[in-house]
């Protein structure tokens, strides 16, 4: 009879080289369908082969740059990039689904449970992204209830739902109502970037043991880029396919305006601002509303003075590059029907004021002062964008008709209303 062990050693060898090839063939597999992100953290990364994924929705920012997210099956890591470049002002958010492990690996980030389930909110324009997403009734807390527009806020709020937890404003003289907040227990309170300490609340809300998360939204010069931080809100809410069906909806309206007014034969001329106190602030030519005249088909004739923020200019200064132009727009505090005439009465001078071609965005307007451009308008830029295509381009949008802006008329004594 023949030896056996020759062919028990032939099957044997066999069997390791099939299963060596599998095991190599799976670490190929693995490799290249999950590249290797760690040393990159701006990269997205998806979860690795194998691991469970309990956020399909995905929602990346891409005209935003406050922040950044990533994706790990169980948890999302999303850090925010301090508007003036403080890495003191960096801060890195594990928002981790409940029930889940909190990963050991990132030491100092916050962490948050989510879906959250109540949060405080410190500005006005917070609570519109809340309210597309339909999540102001997680809202358990406000700093100023009365300046809200939603209709939903402020029924919530006219019911007791929703607690007043400051004055409406951030700073040392208006403090936050901190044991209010104590007692409300909760899950996060967002904040606002602010480049001055005094308005920082973040500390003092940590030092009392809740859990701020800074939004920087407003740095944004970009309409689209602001309209987006819904996004970054949704993240806390695991509601990334609502906001970007949102988002989607907002953006392809912007563009098509954008690319209309694009068209126009002639972009008419636009000072904005107004003096106050012997100095007349404009918006800067890098800012959020030079990019909004120039969408909407607009020559704004401060464009080429650097700045995302106010500049301060003289009135003779204004008057040299102004005098004739076609419109002005966004006139600071005059825009609530105070007498521009009597302020001084240089401004009839200029041609855009004897052609009543004046334009503010105070038309939805409440009994607190409180302008609801600054609020809905946060998230429907291709609104406002419509606005203004129809205050310098009226033929391109015949159907459209004004929503934030009105026409303030002059009288010829000066009053304005």
């Amino acid at each position: 009879m023949m030896d056996q062990k020759p062919a028990l050693w032939i099957a044997l060898l066999l069997a390791a080289v099939v299963l060596a090839a599998i095991a190599g063939a799976g670490v190929m597999t693995s490799g290249t369908s999950t590249p290797d992100t760690t040393q990159d953290p701006a990269i997205p990364r998806e979860p690795g082969a194998g691991t469970r994924d309990l956020f399909p929705d995905k929602a990346y920012p891409e005209y935003a740059t406050g922040y950044s997210v990533e994706y790990h099956g169980t948890y999302k890591v999303v850090r925010i990039h301090d508007p003036w470049g403080r890495s003191a002002g960096n801060h890195t958010y594990l928002l981790v689904q409940r029930g889940e492990e909190v990963p050991g690996e990132y030491p100092g980030a916050r962490v948050f449970s989510v879906p959250v389930q109540s949060v405080i909110t410190l500005t006005v324009s917070q609570v519109p992204h809340l309210s597309v997403l339909n999540e102001t009734g997680s809202i358990k807390g406000h700093n100023g209830l009365a300046h809200i527009f939603d209709e939903g806020f402020r029924a919530r709020a006219d019911a007791g739902e929703i607690v007043e937890i400051g004055s409406g404003t951030l700073s040392m003289n208006n403090p936050l109502r901190t044991e209010t907040m104590i007692e409300l227990e909760p899950d996060l309170v967002f904040c606002s970037a602010s480049g001055f300490p005094e308005y920082d609340n973040q500390q003092k809300l940590i030092e009392a043991g809740l859990k701020p998360v800074v939004v920087a939204d407003w740095m944004e010069d970009d309409p689209v880029a602001r309209a987006e931080w819904m996004k970054f809100y949704a993240l806390f809410y695991n509601k990334e396919k609502e906001a970007n069906e949102a988002f989607a909806q907002i953006n392809q309206k912007y563009s098509a305006l954008r690319d209309k007014a694009a068209m126009a034969t002639n972009r008419p001329t636009i000072f904005t601002g107004m003096e106050y106190q012997g100095t007349w602030y404009a918006s800067g030519g890098d800012s959020y509303v030079a990019r909004l005249f120039s969408d909407a088909g607009g020559d704004y004739l401060f464009s080429s003075m650097p700045g995302s923020g106010e500049l301060p200019l003289d009135f003779e200064r204004v008057y040299e590059q102004a005098h004739d132009a076609d419109f002005y727009i966004n006139i600071g505090m005059a825009g609530g029907g105070e007498d521009i005439l009597a302020r001084d009465p240089r401004y009839a001078k200029f041609d855009a004021i004897k052609n009543g071609t004046i334009y503010h965005f105070d038309t939805r307007t409440n009994e607190y002062g409180s302008l609801d451009y600054w609020q809905s308008g946060t998230v429907h830029p291709d609104v406002i964008l419509a606005d203004l295509v129809k205050i310098l381009h009226p033929e391109l949008v015949p159907d459209h008709e004004l929503w934030y802006y009105r026409q303030v008329t002059v009288g010829p004594a000066g009053g304005s209303s």
